[in-house]
């Protein structure tokens, strides 16, 4: 009897293995020579396509250059390695920021939860490589969280060199965080994907590593994608929401997977009416959800550089925390200031209750603060602030994870080149009921009116002095 147990152990543990490797990214780490003819292999092309998370769960999104004479917006999805019984998607192109290319999106739906895929995009010329993407729960899950990615520019006399290192380390923590969690579900990055904004050589850089073919990104705008304008070719996000006021490319969205909401907010600009539409619009859509999660780029309650910074400290903070507060947001996730660390439990610019590392805390009054450093380089800065629960002083990039378990949400950051844990802390929702409307935050939303008017007065002369300047 011993030996038939043991036996059945022994292939449930073999099967459990070829589950978790069935999983495993595409993400191989790489030595500087190999990164290097890699990435001097893909270098003078603008063709890689962006992997974007959908308006669901069940679904993503694909956002691709191709020839403008035989650009088709088409991607065909199949259960098949061979591409057998593939079902067709059809998108739309756009201008890109050349005159010889297009833009191509499409948005893939239908998809099954812990079910492999294949899929091509069509390239213009005939059909891509086939690339595997494999969803996950559609409840219980994982998300992996880098910051400020802000690949640089190729400079006009053709020196790369900051690019090559950049690609390098990006590819690399990458590989480190894929290989620690293979079972994450998307990537959520708080801005300043590029450096300068304005050059495709930054994105094709940045889409470089394998395992972005497989891994679905949400991505803020930042002020250094806002340098230019080609986040808006290279992007395919969901719910996107242009407002009223908002002019170039300002713009918020938001998504949903399972019971978590998250709410994309474009903080360089300082339009509160549009930001507070697109919050009540998201949140009257899920009222439903489990968490809501926000993401702006500047670093709000932050570290680093964010304390004492008056842009962040008075600006930002009023137009932003407000909201996040008045609608019971759980946690939200910010960049900017290349160091890493974490908040305790905010309100009214104060904190409600501390928030230690290593402990769960039960339906907590506040909003939590998760500052990404950058995940290229990181800034060592003996900073602290009353508001901070913990900072990370190590030149070595970090990442979090974010995994929600049943009414848990779990918050891991860890060391980019071992992933050593730093800092843990968990959230416990024990009802789904939310205080939105409670008579506390219908006042505090009155009063925001007159940040609102603030905000649109300051977006009229912002463009005034743009259009003089």
């Amino acid at each position: 009897m011993k030996r038939i147990i043991a036996a059945i152990l022994s292939v449930a543990m073999l099967l459990s293995i070829g589950v978790v490797s069935f999983a495993d990214f595409n993400a191989p780490r790489l030595t500087n020579e190999e990164w290097k003819e890699y990435y001097m292999s893909l270098r003078d092309e603008n063709t890689l396509p962006t992997l974007n998370v959908g308006a669901d769960e069940t679904q993503v999104s694909l956002c691709w250059h191709a020839d403008k004479a035989e650009a088709k917006a088409e991607v065909r999805v199949s259960k098949n390695a061979d591409m057998s019984d593939a079902r067709l998607f059809s998108g739309k192109t756009t201008p890109a920021e050349n005159d010889s290319q297009l833009v191509c999106r499409v948005t893939i739906t239908d998809l099954e939860e812990n079910t492999t895929y294949y899929y091509q995009w069509h390239t213009g010329k005939d059909w891509s490589e086939i690339c595997e993407y494999t969803t996950r729960s559609f409840g219980d899950h994982k998300v992996l969280v880098m910051g400020d990615i802000q690949i640089t520019e190729i400079y006009d006399d053709g020196n790369d060199a900051n690019q090559i290192r950049e690609g390098y380390i990006w590819n690399n923590m990458l590989a480190e965080a894929l290989e620690k969690n293979p079972d994450v579900s998307y990537f959520v990055t708080p801005g300043d994907n590029t450096s300068s904004g304005c050059t495709d050589g930054e994105w094709q850089t940045l889409l470089m590593p394998k395992a972005l073919r497989s891994l679905p990104m949400a991505m803020a705008i930042g002020n250094h994608d806002k340098k230019g304008m080609t986040y808006n070719y290279f992007t395919n996000m969901p719910n996107e929401y242009y407002g009223k006021h908002f002019r170039g490319l300002d713009r918020d969205f938001w998504f949903r997977y399972g019971d978590v909401l998250y709410l994309f907010y474009d903080s360089t600009s300082g339009d509160a009416p549009d930001h507070m539409a697109m919050t009540k619009e998201a949140v009257a859509l899920n009222q439903d959800a489990k968490w809501r999660i926000g993401v702006v780029h500047h670093g709000i309650y932050g570290a680093g550089d964010a304390i004492g910074d008056l842009e962040t400290e008075l600006l930002l903070t009023t137009i932003f925390a407000p909201i996040f507060e008045t609608y019971d947001f759980d946690l939200v996730i910010t960049g900017h200031t290349h160091s890493q660390g974490r908040s305790h439990f905010m309100e009214d610019r104060k904190v409600v209750a501390a928030a230690e590392g290593g402990k769960t805390y039960t339906d907590p009054e506040g909003v939590m603060y998760l500052n990404a450093s950058c995940a290229t380089s990181t800034l060592v800065l003996d900073t602290d602030a009353e508001h901070l629960a913990y900072t990370y002083r190590n030149e070595t990039p970090a990442y979090s994870t974010i995994e929600f378990i049943g009414n848990k949400l779990i918050l891991e950051t860890r060391k980019g080149d071992n992933s050593e844990l730093i800092d843990t802390v968990t959230i416990e929702r024990t009802t789904d009921e939310r205080n939105d409307n409670s008579a506390k935050n219908v006042v505090k939303r009155l009063a925001y009116k007159i940040v609102e008017f603030v905000g649109f007065v300051y977006t009229k002369i912002d463009t005034l002095v743009r259009m003089f300047a």
